[in-house]
């Protein structure tokens, strides 16, 4: 929603119909949260376009520049001056929020004359309960990026330890969870990112780096919240800040005193300097006076018990209800102030009375079709978690198998190496074993011959046959020892050819096994793959009806499913709560003690004090609103 809107405008239109246009343009009903503001040409001040009244009739700065059918750009000498939603203006054009370049065009001759007018589209009124009240979605973004400009620039005070859990809620909101943004391809870089006030890395002693890694740490716990729950939880806390939507302007009781007025926006300074002034805080509850700091009101009235507001020059009076004396008057240090302090009044006041009457139907019908709206955003975020979660569980699934068949595959492949190493050894054996048997065989036939040889011998030499017989004795033992262990020895060279053969089936069966579970393997990562497209293609779809519908799964078996689904949500939210709680309280002792004291400002002793007592927002301003309203006046006169 950041973004320049330009429009070409004559300078008779008046303000609420070119605040009409904008409205219209960004698609915004409830107009009465906003106003256009200017810089004053005469004071160099912000001021508020008055609606009933002509552009060009109200002290706006116009720049003109001479340009051939280009379009018009924002000049460079105000880029300095552009500010962020309703308050003072930044140090950087970059910390802009919404501007709205309006322009007025004439030509002459082959060249152009264009009039510059910027103007700047920001929230003037603030509701009571700006959670509850808020209907549209673009209304509380521009909400939302108002409120987290005021914490960055200072304006409203914030205490670091909530200033880190704002920033952790504004990631969320604009990146996501940080776990997704993390596993992807996507990178990170929080340096380039506005996450924390200045006065975070002046005030405590951490690194830039200690303070992200806490961020992020609390970012974490908010994971699955959607765009628009974080926005609203940031507003949610940022509301119970005690400067939240209060306008800030210095007065005095007496005419001649320290009139210069000052928004809480324009400084931040020590308050000591200001102890004999008043400082009013206008905002939607009431009219609030501070003395000593702008954290505890002195006295409070509401709108309920002020009767009129009026203004002359520097002079505002207030008129109390019940008693037409009841009056308090205070100046202002220039009339334009007290006319800005009056229309603050005028509209918080309408605001606070419209809302204690019967809604308009205007308001019913936003109310109606944004229920609707939220219903069925609910809806489809509940069908797009439910198909995310069963896409994981498949996902789990499939990924639980495919890690059991890798398993099984290296076992398998580890027997076939063993399968392979024993068959191996059986063939050396065999080997070894058919040798021995031909060694024995030539053994064998060599000691044959000799008998052969005896034999002749002992024919030939009769004495001698007796010696030979003893020897073909011999010889002929240990021929049959010989032949019984060929043949042993060759029965077991056929019994371990056997066994090879065995082990060479046992081998090929292995190997085809192997190629059966590689092919289920390749089908099973093809299914994986299928069901990752399925769920991006889930997940991509930006309505309802670009998902497919459910499959049909019995009644019973659905709704034990979604109650569950719920005990689990509720389970897990219970414990990121827990979670938070603990991240917070240790960054609360963190900053503690590693907090600067000199560098501490008379606002942050105040909210210490407030702090120790136990005292927030709320309590100081039930204290600021007891008694009657008599007895508060005199209390403000006192002071």
């Amino acid at each position: 929603m950041d973004a320049e809107l330009q429009f070409t405008i004559e300078g008779t239109v008046k303000g609420h119909t070119l605040f009409s246009l904008v409205c219209q343009t960004i698609g915004l009903r409830e107009h009465w949260y906003f106003g256009l503001k200017f810089l004053d040409k005469i004071s160099n001040e912000w001021t508020w376009l008055q609606m009933n009244r002509t552009i060009l009739s109200q002290p706006i700065q116009i720049q003109s520049s001479i340009i051939s059918s280009k379009r018009p750009e924002s000049p460079n000498s105000t880029d300095n001056l552009k500010p962020h939603l309703l308050r003072s203006p930044p140090t950087s054009p970059s910390t802009s929020t919404l501007s709205l370049p309006l322009s007025s065009s004439s030509a002459s001759g082959g060249q152009q004359s264009i009039n510059i007018l910027e103007l700047y589209f920001v929230v003037k009124f603030y509701p009571e309960e700006i959670t509850n009240e808020l209907i549209q979605d673009i209304t509380r973004h521009l909400f939302y990026l108002q409120v987290k400009q005021d914490i960055l620039n200072m304006d409203i005070y914030c205490p670091p330890d909530t200033a880190a859990h704002l920033a952790s809620l504004a990631l969320q909101a604009k990146f996501g969870d940080y776990d997704q943004i993390t596993s992807s391809s996507e990178s990170l870089n929080l340096e380039s990112e506005a996450l924390l006030p200045l006065s975070c890395f002046q005030k405590v002693e951490l690194s830039r780096s200690d303070w992200f890694d806490r961020i992020i740490a609390l970012w974490r716990t908010h994971a699955s919240l959607a765009r628009e729950e974080s926005e609203m939880a940031y507003l949610k806390h940022a509301q119970d800040l005690d400067m939240f939507g209060l306008s800030f302007f210095e007065i005095s009781k007496m005419q001649g005193g320290n009139k210069s007025n000052l928004s809480s926006q324009q400084q931040q300074s020590d308050q000591s300097s200001i102890a004999t002034e008043l400082w009013l805080g206008i905002d939607s509850l009431g009219i609030r006076f501070y003395k000593k700091n702008k954290l505890r009101p002195e006295v409070f009235f509401s709108w309920s018990d002020i009767k009129s507001v009026t203004a002359h020059d520097k002079k505002v009076i207030l008129n109390m209800t019940g008693d037409k004396n009841a009056t308090f008057a205070f100046y202002s240090g220039k009339s334009s102030v007290s006319k800005e302090i009056l229309d603050l009044a005028t509209g918080n006041h309408e605001l606070y009375m419209k809302r204690r009457r019967e809604q308009s139907i205007e308001i019913q019908q936003m109310r109606y079709f944004e229920e609707q709206q939220q219903k069925e955003k609910h809806r489809t975020f509940a069908r797009e978690r439910q198909l995310r979660l069963q896409a994981e569980k498949e996902r789990d699934e499939i990924g639980r198998k495919f890690d059991e068949y890798q398993q099984q595959m290296k076992d398998i492949h580890d027997t076939l190496l063993k399968y392979q190493e024993a068959a191996e050894l059986l063939a050396r054996k065999a080997h070894i074993s058919s040798e021995e048997a031909r060694l024995q065989a030539e053994k064998a036939l060599e000691i044959e011959t000799q008998l052969e040889r005896c034999k002749y011998e002992i024919s030939r030499n009769e004495e001698e046959k007796r010696l030979y017989a003893r020897q073909i004795s011999e010889c002929e033992q240990i021929i049959s020892t010989l032949v019984n262990d060929s043949v042993k020895s060759r029965k077991e060279a056929e019994e371990l050819k056997i066994e090879v053969a065995k082990w060479r089936v046992a081998e090929a069966a292995a190997r085809e096994k192997l190629l059966s579970i590689t092919q289920l393997n390749q089908s099973i990562a093809v299914t994986n793959a299928a069901a990752q497209a399925q769920q991006n293609l889930v997940q991509s779809s930006s309505s309802p009806r670009a998902l497919s519908p459910p499959p049909y799964r019995p009644i019973l078996r659905n709704q034990e499913s979604n109650q569950s689904d719920e005990r689990a949500l509720l389970i897990e939210k219970q414990s990121k709560q827990a979670q938070l709680a603990l991240q917070l309280q240790d960054l609360k002792n963190v900053i503690q003690s590693k907090k600067i004291e000199e560098r501490q400002t008379f606002l942050d002793k105040a909210y210490e004090e407030n702090l120790a007592v136990g005292d927030n927002k709320y309590s100081t301003i039930q204290k600021a609103s007891s008694g009657t309203a008599s007895k508060r006046m005199a209390m403000l006169q006192d002071l």
